[in-house]
């Protein structure tokens, strides 16, 4: 028999819509509504997809026009359009691949999530280090003015990175699409007009 969670999902409209449409995930649309939103990729950037598998949102970016390279540990299917690269994004010989890859680019998204243990601090704590990960490849990455999209879950270590986001961004904002599930404690900030790398922290 199917768990509760698994029948939940089945349920849930975004998912079905998903798979009627031809997404490989849910969650392409809350980068659809996102970049309805705020306009984070345009026609013709280059765009890093950090945890991109299964490749929803490298899905998304193509139609959008961006050229992709879609980075996560795990294998993802070939997506025409997208470069991939198989590697961990914490590891400094991975970002090095992209940036071998990848060059400069116009957005770096990251729809990145810890594996959940239950604890929930434990979870939001690194679920920030996932987000500071995501930055830290953005600093490298992003052109003058480029754009950033990172997951984060809501908690006490949310403000400090959040700050560390606005150091770096003119525009900041912190936005829930519609296609997130009503009782996650997820967040989008979406970050544009990358002003230069700070110092570290």
């Amino acid at each position: 028999m199917p768990t509760r969670w698994y029948r939940e999902r089945k349920g849930e409209g975004f998912y079905r819509k998903a798979k009627r449409e031809g997404y490989r995930a849910r969650s392409a649309y809350k980068l659809l509504q996102i970049n309805d939103r705020y306009e984070v990729i345009g026609k013709g950037d280059l765009v890093v997809d950090l945890g991109a598998a299964p490749g929803g949102w490298s899905q998304v970016a193509r139609e959008l026009g961006a050229r992709v390279v879609a980075v996560d540990l795990d294998s993802m299917k070939p997506l025409e359009g997208v470069s991939f690269i198989k590697g961990d994004i914490t590891e400094d010989g991975t970002v090095e691949k992209i940036l071998q890859q990848a060059g400069a680019a116009d957005a770096v998204i990251s729809d990145l999530s810890p594996n959940l243990t239950g604890n929930y601090v434990m979870d939001q704590a690194r679920s920030v280090w996932l987000a500071q990960s995501a930055l830290r490849v953005a600093e490298r990455l992003l052109v003058e003015r480029g754009n950033f999209v990172c997951k984060v879950f809501m908690g006490e270590d949310y403000p400090d990175f959040l700050a560390q986001v606005e150091q770096r961004f003119t525009l900041v904002k912190a936005f829930s699409p519609q296609a997130s599930r009503k009782r996650s404690s997820e967040i989008y900030l979406v970050a544009k007009n990358f002003a230069g790398a700070t110092e570290t922290q």
